[in-house]
């Protein structure tokens, strides 16, 4: 085998030879050459050792290709699932991993917000960085840095730097009584620089996602007054460039979440050159199209950061994720983004079943490289390939079938599944959310989610093995059958008595599978939401 390195390729590029005298493999770096053998591994898998003569020239569409796993809903996974979760990157050609924090580092003087959590310390950092360089992924550091910081300002030690320190009315969830934002003010920067000072040099990475997304209440408390003189969008940029100045200082490179300022599109051109903004959007029609303009036209870097579908569900949403994808690459790709970032949230508690980010894992990784030749067709035997170590075969298909088990039933709200909201709406509100469900859909619901649930099971039967990932579905598709069931029967003692008993099953089952795959800190903050559905019946 001749193995040589060609300067002339850009990242990632390789050519694979394979005639008579042997195998030759060409790229400008290691990675490159790690996915050339990854690829003659599946062609042996697919002809033996009678290997055909051929000749591959091949490259990414996009220089990044990245995923992003939310380790602060509660679910921290193990240093195992994580090591996992990195082979199966690295075998679909992912070239960076981000974990999304706002709580779970184990900063040193600060153990009152990370305390419950099971958080990574940096010992777990550094051990990661290493898996990370061995599978040829950059680990990005990743910290949210002014919105979504509740987990910190709810403590009295950390008030004094929430923009509303005594709580604000939330556009979705109503009064929350402590901030989510932190103060613009030069406090708030200060605070931030010894936080990064710690947590920052465990990446050798030089770029830095510092979020920025969603500051609810800016406007609403300290900085009304600036916010009435200059506009919020001009508040918020002229901190973004301080937080860009910041990190600077620390040898970083700005990532941010780009949706406040494409809401005023004359300040994007302000933007730094050398920040790249992160455009997110997890709905089918999500307008890819016209903020990929957008920033092309004032000449900004960016990614675009489409998701898996997999949060606030039990089942998924296989074909908003599909098209979710899908829009993404293609317009990324005609408006020049640098990357593409998959994203997999775990709002409301991270319920959902770790399998679900399968299919938008295999499929964001397709559309990354070759989005053209990537087909939805071929996604269930892609499926297959990849996680053949964990699931038999067949699994891929029935894992895309049950995406498609919320499509059944009336749409809910943006980024989840009806029977989601159905299984943890209030006694109060069940009746109302009721109301709009048409009876017979939902038996039909019903009966679709129990056939379902036999094929997983028959299917595990027929391995003759225990397979994590079919038991996690199937608590996934009984807790869609809980939520419909009690959405479906009238209240009474007899039917809350059973409905309560199930409950209590399936907590249990939850808890024991969360244990397979995460750290046990904020399992009692995700069961807790469950109980809390008991409590009422």
């Amino acid at each position: 085998m001749t193995i040589e390195f060609d300067e002339n390729m850009v990242e990632g590029a390789f050519r694979l030879e394979i005639r008579g005298g042997g195998v030759g493999i060409y790229s400008v770096s290691h990675t490159g050459i790690r996915y050339a053998l990854n690829l003659i591994l599946q062609l042996i898998a697919q002809y033996g050792r009678n290997l055909p003569c051929v000749l591959i020239e091949d490259h990414p569409d996009f220089a990044t290709r990245g995923f992003m796993l939310d380790i602060s809903r509660c679910k921290v996974a193990s240093g195992e699932a994580l090591d996992e979760l990195l082979a199966i990157l690295s075998h679909l050609r992912f070239n960076q991993l981000q974990l999304y924090m706002e709580h779970t580092f184990a900063f040193s003087k600060h153990k009152q917000v990370w305390g419950d959590s099971s958080p990574l310390t940096a010992t777990d950092l550094r051990q990661l960085e290493e898996r990370c360089a061995y599978y040829g992924i950059e680990l990005t550091a990743n910290f949210n840095s002014f919105g979504h910081f509740e987990r910190w300002l709810k403590h009295p030690e950390y008030k004094h730097l929430a923009e509303c320190p005594d709580g604000f009315e939330h556009p979705i969830k109503g009064k929350v009584p402590h901030g989510t934002t932190l103060r613009p003010n030069a406090a708030s920067l200060k605070f931030l620089d010894k936080l990064w000072a710690e947590y920052l040099p465990l990446f050798k990475s030089k770029r830095f996602n510092l979020g920025g997304d969603e500051p609810w209440e800016l406007g609403q408390g300290w900085s009304k007054p600036l916010v009435k003189k200059y506009g919020k969008h001009r508040v918020y940029l002229d901190f973004l460039k301080k937080l860009h100045a910041l990190a600077k200082k620390h040898g970083k490179e700005m990532l941010f979440w780009g949706d406040i300022l494409l809401e005023s599109p004359e300040l994007v051109k302000e933007v730094p050159q050398d920040a790249t903004a992160l455009l997110w959007g997890y709905e089918a029609d999500h307008p890819f199209a016209e903020q990929c303009a957008k920033l092309a036209k004032a000449k900004r870097k960016f990614w675009v950061c489409p998701g898996t579908s997999a949060w606030n569900t039990f089942t998924g949403r296989s074909d908003n994720m599909l098209a979710n994808i899908e829009s993404a690459a293609k317009h990324g790709l005609a408006n020049g983004a640098e990357g593409l970032l998959l994203t997999s949230w775990g709002d409301g508690g991270n319920h959902q079943p770790w399998p679900l980010m399968y299919p938008g894992l295999v499929y964001a990784a397709g559309m990354a490289w070759n989005a053209k030749g990537t087909k939805r067709a071929d996604l269930a035997r892609a499926i297959d390939w990849v996680f053949r170590a964990e699931c038999p075969s067949g699994f891929g298909a029935l894992l895309l079938e049950v995406g498609r088990l919320e499509s059944g039933i009336a749409k809910a709200r943006p980024n989840r599944s009806r029977h989601y909201d159905l299984f943890f709406a209030k006694r109060a509100m069940l009746a109302e959310e009721a109301k709009s469900l048409n009876p017979r859909e939902l038996k039909n619901m019903t009966a679709r989610m129990v056939r379902l649930r036999r094929k997983l099971v028959s299917h595990t039967i027929k391995y003759k093995r225990k397979f994590e990932a079919e038991r996690e579905l199937c608590l996934g598709v009984d807790m869609a059958i809980w939520a419909i069931k009690r959405a479906q029967f009238p209240s009474a003692p007899k039917n809350e008595r059973a409905l309560a008993q199930e409950l209590r099953l399936l907590i249990g089952e939850f808890e024991e599978l969360w244990r397979v795959r995460a750290r046990s800190g904020g399992l009692h903050e995700a069961s807790a939401r469950m109980r809390a559905v008991e409590k009422e019946l």
